[in-house]
């Protein structure tokens, strides 16, 4: 089956899963909330760092050490996630899932009690793994309960809960960091919280563990790798996509003269109200009347017209707006690509074929620094003309989108 083919395919129909049905939306609140953790990595931590390192000024290397708490997980999360989804499969996912939240807690906080920056930094990359457990089976048992437009509704509600948690962190980070930069890290405690409420409310999926082999014999004919190399693909370009305005936005804001914190918080949080529009207009709009082909087009076309606007933005007001057009895009580009992904996993590559997403999303997100600052400094020129280059390519993927809808169209009449 060809590409083109398979991006204008519409949605599944199929039912959701009917336990998934009596049980009500408590499995979904509990499943959002814990793929919501995943912005504890970053969001809560920013406003103490400046404290930490003062902290640890004695220590060689300090100022390339304290940055990495906050890299270091995401580095595992790339790395790990597909063998976290492939264990998920093997073993089940309840008890995966349950155990890692309450180890979660235990090494999140941490570096409440921790005075060796590098065993703070140990720590960090062990949350990473466990964020890989925790982000890629919530994920894949979103999948397993939902099917059709449920299914398509919850995973856009995921990047929902996810951008509406960063817009709130940013804020509540700055607020806890007033009690010293060790005190973030208590936030990590509430997975312990979502512990019982996974045993109690959760249950186990068919996965490969508890079929036949000839279950898995038959459910394998199914899997397309090329397919799924693909997706994998277009992830690593969406998780540099997706960070260029948290990591960039305050950098774009000072080469314009504004200096002003709340100002640069404010245009923050004008994009994360972006992503959250973006991924209500897919989980209530675009996903019932677009195939997925039509909806990566409408998405990255209106990502990239974002970093265009930001690149030729030369006033506060312009580049604000240049952040929540390109935070509406991106809304719209990840619950697409997260749900095509799944959509196409059989049962028994369901977990191993979204963690190899979710490394590949996470790896295009540790890049996304190493790429932005190398074209400046390749192009010596600001870094707004490096982050307009992103803004062309998604330009082109929007194409490139539309002309493969447009072709399996055709095919089709």
């Amino acid at each position: 089956m060809s590409t083109s083919s398979v991006l204008s395919r519409p949605t599944e129909g199929s039912a959701p899963d009917t336990t998934a049905a009596r049980q009500g939306l408590m499995p979904a609140i509990i499943l959002l909330v814990t793929s919501g953790l995943t912005v504890l990595v970053t969001a809560i931590l920013g406003p103490s760092l400046p404290a930490m390192q003062a902290h640890f000024a004695g220590v060689p290397g300090a100022d390339y050490l304290v940055p990495l708490t906050m890299t270091a997980p995401m580095l595992m999360m790339a790395g790990l996630s597909v063998f976290a989804g492939e264990l998920a499969d093997r073993v089940g996912r309840k008890r995966l899932l349950v155990a890692a939240a309450v180890l979660y807690a235990c090494v999140g906080t941490a570096p409440w009690y921790l005075d060796s920056l590098v065993a703070i930094i140990a720590s960090r990359f062990a949350l990473g793994a466990l964020e890989a457990v925790l982000m890629t089976v919530s994920t894949t048992m979103i999948g397993d309960y939902y099917a059709g437009a449920q299914r398509e509704r919850f995973m856009s509600l995921q990047t929902t809960v996810s951008a509406t948690a960063a817009f709130l962190l940013n804020t509540l980070g700055g607020v806890i960091a007033e009690h010293g930069w060790r005190a973030p890290y208590s936030v990590y405690a509430i997975s312990l919280l979502l512990a019982p409420l996974m045993a109690i409310f959760l249950w186990e999926p068919q996965t490969r563990a508890s079929m036949s082999s000839a279950e898995v014999e038959r459910d394998n004919l199914a899997f397309r790798p090329g397919l799924l190399a693909f997706t994998c693909a277009l992830a690593v370009v969406t998780g540099v996509m997706f960070l260029t305005v948290p990591v960039h936005f305050g950098y774009l804001f000072g080469a314009i003269g504004v200096q002003s914190p709340s100002q640069i918080g404010l245009a923050y949080g004008a994009n994360s109200l972006g992503v959250i529009a973006g991924t209500l207009l897919f989980g209530w709009v675009l996903a019932r009347r677009l195939g997925v082909a039509w909806q990566l087009a409408v998405g990255s076309l209106v990502c990239g017209i974002g970093f265009a606007l930001m690149a030729a933005a030369h006033d506060y007001a312009a580049l604000t707006f240049a952040g929540f057009v390109n935070g509406l895009g991106a809304g719209i580009v990840l619950p697409t690509m997260v749900t095509w992904n799944m959509r196409d996993l059989p049962v028994s590559r369901r977990g191993m074929g979204t963690g190899a997403f979710q490394s590949c999303l996470f790896l295009g997100m540790f890049l996304n620094p190493i790429l932005v600052v190398g074209l400046e400094k390749q192009l010596a020129a600001p870094r707004a003309q490096a982050v307009g280059l992103f803004g062309f390519v998604l330009l082109g993927l929007a194409i490139v989108a539309a002309l493969a809808a447009a072709l399996g169209r055709s095919r089709r009449s």
